[in-house]
């Protein structure tokens, strides 16, 4: 797992969203739990919709946010937002949602291969405190471009996870 450290400016995406657990009936990396539920309305509906979403959405480029809260722990509830980042906020459909996430310094891991489907969380989160740093945020996300090739292909596959961090203490 390759990590860096950067800079990002304040993202606006548009998109659709799930809040629950989202594990309930399928596992993880699953089309058929409610994250593959969401991205298949959401690829739908772009589908569907290109020629007005064309000047608004950046091509090519996909995030996953999770968001966290207290009923994360307690009950196994997330947020989970699929969407595509605006270039525009000019015409922004009803039909999607739109998330704002803060400019942040973020902890950067790049997956590749099995990787992806592993229980690489667990290794994030000591990497960041190891590191000296704690989050500075309630969500992450992942980013999806030209190198994820899609869950049936996993072992050819890259994918990002990006972390908003701040120096612990």
């Amino acid at each position: 797992m390759q990590t860096r450290i950067t800079t990002e400016d304040r993202l606006v995406l548009a998109g659709m969203s799930f809040y629950g657990d989202p594990f309930s009936t399928h596992g993880a990396w699953s089309g058929e739990n409610e994250i593959g539920r969401v991205w298949t309305r959401f690829m739908t509906y772009l589908e569907g919709h290109r020629e007005e979403l064309e000047d608004i959405l950046q091509p090519g480029v996909f995030y996953e946010v999770h968001t966290y809260s207290d009923e994360t722990v307690s009950r196994g509830l997330f947020e989970v937002f699929v969407g595509a980042r605006l270039t525009s906020l000019e015409g922004t459909p009803t039909a999607m949602v739109m998330k704002a996430l803060p400019a942040s310094d973020y902890a950067v891991f790049t997956l590749e291969g099995e990787e992806i489907a592993s229980d690489w969380f667990s290794k994030v989160e000591a990497w960041i405190a190891e590191a000296g740093y704690q989050r500075a945020q309630d969500f992450t996300f992942q980013y999806y471009d030209e190198r994820f090739k899609g869950v049936d292909q996993m072992e050819g596959s890259t994918l990002d996870v990006y972390i908003p961090i701040k120096p612990a203490g």
